[in-house]
């Protein structure tokens, strides 16, 4: 009975010890999960970059408390755009490895499929593995494997993250001049008026279309040039630098005097 007793009681102790050892295992990977990717404070970042095979770098600084984009354009930042790269420091890891157990070579990092710097601290982004499609990240000496919802982001064209309003930069408008004529009435309507995308540009019709000048209180002009596309949407042209901002006709009513309208859906 008494030997009986002794086995139950090691037994006993075998299963405890056991999970103890399996709770500091779960809490142990619980914690580095919820731990972020970089300790950087990326309320404090001030510079971005981000470099993806041979597509052209993207440069981004915070100036006065608001992004720009330096390259491959020097307009404003979307402050959306901005937030989903800097969110990707602060996103929380699957699981995490020392560099040294992984052949970087051979789990695309090197060379990197992208770079993502703050404030030059880079963030080196590989290829997916084979079973969750987690991605493979590398910063500092450790190698994260990361579920795989920012990729679009580092591989995004450079004009989808430029600011979506057509008067930017140009901070308060006192006129529009439509075809040569000043029509001041209508500067809060392009003060405000934003697309849905910005791409990059395309030709412009050889007729039909409608010139565009925004005239700053500091006396500096953007010009735009005007059409109805074939898909119906109505484009607008940036003079410089060559984008395009497709716009609507609801928009185009509020933008435009109405023989203007008119004229500019005549174009095909």
């Amino acid at each position: 009975m008494r030997r009986q007793l002794r086995q139950n009681l090691v037994l006993a102790g075998i299963v405890a010890l056991m999970a103890v050892t399996v709770w500091l295992v779960v809490q142990r990977e619980q914690a580095a999960i919820e731990l972020p990717l970089t300790a950087i404070d990326t309320s404090q970042t001030q510079e971005l970059r981000v470099r993806n095979g041979d597509r052209p770098a993207r440069h981004f600084e915070r100036r006065d408390s608001v992004w720009w984009m330096r390259e491959p354009y020097a307009l404003p930042a979307h402050a959306d755009a901005i937030g989903r790269l800097l969110a990707i420091a602060r996103a929380a890891p699957r699981s995490r490895h020392a560099r040294a157990q992984f052949d970087l070579t051979r789990i695309g990092l090197d060379p990197p499929q992208a770079v993502l710097e703050l404030d030059g601290v880079p963030i080196t982004f590989g290829l997916t593995d084979a079973i969750r499609g987690d991605r493979y990240v590398l910063s500092g000496q450790t190698v994260a494997l990361m579920p795989d919802r920012f990729s679009a982001w580092l591989l995004a064209p450079a004009e989808s993250e430029l600011d979506h309003r057509l008067a930017a930069p140009l901070v308060t408008l006192t006129d529009v001049m439509i075809d040569g004529q000043s029509r001041p009435e209508l500067a809060a309507a392009w003060q405000q008026v934003t697309t849905s995308q910005v791409i990059a540009a395309q030709a412009v019709p050889a007729t039909a279309t409608i010139t565009v000048e925004l005239v700053a209180t500091d006396g500096t002009r953007l010009g735009y040039t005007l059409w109805r596309r074939d898909d119906g949407r109505y484009a607008a042209l940036r003079g410089e630098p060559a984008l395009l901002y497709p716009l609507d006709e609801i928009q185009m009513q509020h933008l435009l005097p109405a023989t203007n309208v008119g004229a500019a859906a005549t174009v095909r």
